[in-house]
């Protein structure tokens, strides 16, 4: 009997906890109060219990159904997102290598670009160091050769001059010889010595004009010939000599124009080989240009769709993020309410009595 009694005595106090707990959990929550609107509404309407209970049950089997739906289109989102940052985060991958790949062969591209630039820059200045030395020489062979002119033009006319003396000179030996005239008068032959202006600066002009002053004040026949067997023969020398310098001019004007056709060839042999040279660098440069541009070009659009990646897998994630958020949230809220359902319905088939005096009471004090 007494062993009944603590087990009634245990019962009632934990149900009775157990029904404290329900009204406090449902007066606690807005859903919980609705609850207890609603039941309150059905007590007052007198209708069959079985109806509310019937109610209750209704409205958790929609709390669960809309759970098991949103459970079920979670998964669906969570798969979605996770497939869409996993893909999103291979593109990244694949994007990051290459734009380290395409830095790395730019920063091996940059150097090559910069030696050849200065490989042009160093054959464009030996081409022009070419052309400006073909240009000195051509100056200098032009002086060369006008200076030869000049020269040849002296020797030309003392030629000329010297062959007029000589006739002169013989033409005078030959009268005084015949007795047609005296050596006395000799001293004309320096006035047609002058007449030939070119031969003032030739070799043995001086010692000859001496002999001519020698030669005009003798008085012996004897001497005066003599002296004037030594004239012709300074005049054969001085002929000898201008034909000597003549030659000895052209053979030099000769080795000149071949030292210069030479030089010429030799220089225009390099300038050829430069400007060969020169074609194919400027060809080597303009594709290591090409090719650095492009690469530049790629790995800008690839820096480009990297960030552009990187963006939408953070726009994708945060995204993501807000979903599970509001269906966590949501969840939680389902869940409260289907233990506030289930704590109505326990309450309705348990403790009916107590809950209709309760919220008798309560409609009475409001």
């Amino acid at each position: 009997m007494k062993l009944l009694l603590f087990v009634f005595f245990v019962y009632t106090y934990a149900t009775s906890a157990q029904y404290r707990q329900a009204m406090e959990d449902l007066n606690d929550d807005n859903f919980g109060q609705t609850l207890l609107e609603t039941i309150q509404m059905h007590i007052q309407s007198d209708e069959p219990v079985g109806n509310l209970v019937n109610m209750l049950q209704n409205l958790q089997s929609q709390v669960e159904k809309v759970q098991y739906k949103s459970e079920e289109q979670h998964k669906r989102i969570s798969t979605n997102c996770y497939l869409n940052l996993g893909q999103l985060n291979d593109q990244i991958d694949n994007y990051k290598v290459k734009s380290v790949t395409l830095k790395s062969y730019i920063d091996t591209l940059n150097p090559n670009v910069k030696s050849s630039v200065a490989m042009v820059e160093r054959k464009q200045k030996e081409i022009d160091d070419y052309k400006q030395e073909l240009k000195q020489a051509a100056e200098k062979r032009e002086k060369e050769h006008e200076t030869y002119s000049t020269i040849l033009d002296n020797l030309e006319q003392a030629l000329f001059g010297f062959h007029q003396i000589k006739l002169a000179f013989n033409q005078f030996i030959d009268s005084v010889q015949k007795g047609q005239r005296k050596f006395e008068s000799f001293a004309e032959m320096k006035q047609v010595l002058k007449q030939v202006k070119h031969t003032y600066k030739l070799e043995g002009y001086k010692h000859f004009v001496q002999l001519l002053q020698s030669l005009s004040k003798q008085t012996s026949e004897e001497e005066a010939l003599k002296l004037a067997i030594q004239l012709s023969a300074i005049l054969k020398q001085i002929e000898s000599y201008i034909q000597a310098e003549r030659t000895r001019e052209d053979q030099a004007e000769l080795a000149r124009e071949s030292a210069y056709n030479d030089y010429k060839a030799q220089i225009a042999d390099l300038f050829n080989e430069t400007s060969k040279s020169l074609t194919e660098m400027t060809g080597i440069l303009d594709s290591q240009s090409n090719e650095l541009k492009q690469s530049e070009n790629e790995k800008m659009e690839v820096d480009v769709r990297l960030q552009n990646k990187m963006k939408e897998f953070e726009n994708i994630q945060a995204e993501c993020s807000i979903l599970d958020q509001e269906y966590q949230q949501s969840t939680r809220q389902r869940n409260q309410q289907s233990k506030l359902l289930d704590q109505a319905i326990l309450l309705t088939t348990t403790s009916l009595g107590q809950l209709k005096s309760d919220l008798l009471k309560h409609a009475e004090v409001y």
